[in-house]
């Protein structure tokens, strides 16, 4: 074994050119597939957070007019699939929110406050202000507060469809990454909302979410057999976005086949360079042989040269990975200076990229290693 990574390495020294020719087309290879799985699940993470970030992944709703035992069933919701990581009881209806002279429609919130952050993660959401801690407070998004032009503290006016006032106090402003959800949520407790809309202890939905967005169908109707209640109903966010769904699905495919093409293209580079390469070196194998080397260390020589390509050119494109990425976040960005697609560097996708890339430069090695096998040292010196 050794014998053949002495020879293995003076095989690569020999022609240093080819070699970092070899070298610098697996780092393109592989920089390019890596960055392609990153960017796609960039991608997907922006869309999913632009689409249910600011929504649940799972609802359960009444339909006979609001749930009464929500405690109850709140407990058999979390208890249903141990994916489920919140579960919050909501009043939601429409109301008015009336400052002066404007009036502005709003959708009222009502949430217990726990459930609302592990939910939302609305303590991190909110940009001006604090969380709510007492009844009689809220909290409204970015553009609506741009549009009233209201400040921490001030006080505001709800009035419902049927008439009822209010007057709440304001008590921070949130940022939840949707204009629509921004300019239009108003949240407040929970309690509030109940005594506002006259709904008594009941709740108009139970909002879930999960760990696995993915799933979201699959522990859907885990509660639905939890709950067994036909009163209820269960929707999740896949049954209520399926175009976008569909397209995550066919860009993840797409992505994989993208990154299955790259890495055949690097693989069938070294088997056609190892190739040459037992071609011009059929002297010195056939000597080798004749001078007592195995069969099988000649096959290891090619497997050798492979796996030290492998190791260098996957290393180098690791590192061309990074520039791909800090380029790309400096110079593809929105009008407010943000990157148009969050790229999160996962450490365990590029430990894995970089595993198969290595392992699959290896057995690239295969048939030339073969040839080198089969080598008879009685037809090299037939040949001359």
């Amino acid at each position: 074994m050794l014998t053949s990574f002495k020879i293995a390495g003076r095989f690569l020294r020999y022609n240093k050119i080819q070699t970092l020719v070899i070298i610098l087309g697996i780092a393109i290879g592989v920089s390019v597939q890596i960055f392609i799985g990153l960017l796609s699940k960039g991608l997907e993470s922006t869309l999913l957070n632009k689409v249910i970030g600011s929504s649940a992944h799972i609802t359960v709703y009444s339909t006979k007019g609001g749930i009464a035992d929500w405690q109850d069933k709140k407990n058999k919701i979390i208890k249903a699939d141990k994916d489920i990581k919140s579960a919050a009881p909501v009043v939601d209806y429409q109301a008015f929110i009336k400052l002066n002279d404007m009036t502005e429609s709003v959708q009222i919130r009502g949430f217990i406050y726990n459930d609302l952050n592990s939910l939302y993660r609305m303590k991190d959401r909110i940009y001006e202000g604090k969380m709510l801690e007492d009844s009689g407070q809220a909290l409204i998004g970015r553009d609506l507060k741009e549009r009233l032009g209201v400040n921490v503290g001030d006080k505001i006016t709800i009035i419902t469809i049927d008439k009822k006032k209010i007057e709440l106090t304001l008590a921070g402003f949130y940022d939840l990454g949707a204009v629509k959800v921004n300019r239009t949520w108003l949240i407040t407790d929970l309690k509030t909302a109940q005594d506002l809309l006259g709904f008594g202890d009941k709740v108009t939905s139970i909002e879930i979410g999960v760990n696995d967005v993915y799933n979201a169908d699959i522990t859907g109707k885990h509660i639905e057999k939890s709950l067994n209640d036909k009163k209820l109903k269960v929707e999740n966010w896949k049954d209520q976005n399926k175009l976008l769904f569909s397209g995550l699905v066919g860009q993840k495919i797409c992505t994989i086949i993208i990154e299955l093409f790259v890495l055949l293209a690097a693989v069938l580079s070294i088997i056609s360079i190892l190739g040459i390469s037992v071609v011009q070196k059929y002297k010195q194998i056939g000597i080798l042989k004749a001078m007592g080397m195995r069969d099988f260390s000649a096959a290891y020589v090619f497997f050798i040269q492979a796996f030290i390509l492998g190791v260098l050119g996957t290393a180098l494109g690791i590192w061309l990975t990074h520039i791909y990425i800090k380029c790309f976040n400096t110079y593809i960005i929105t009008p407010e200076g943000t990157p148009v697609i969050n790229i999160i560097v996962s450490h365990r996708f590029i430990g894995k990229s970089a595993l198969i890339d290595i392992v699959a430069a290896t057995l690239a090695a295969f048939f030339p290693a073969v040839n080198s096998f089969r080598l008879s040292p009685v037809e090299v010196i037939k040949n001359g």
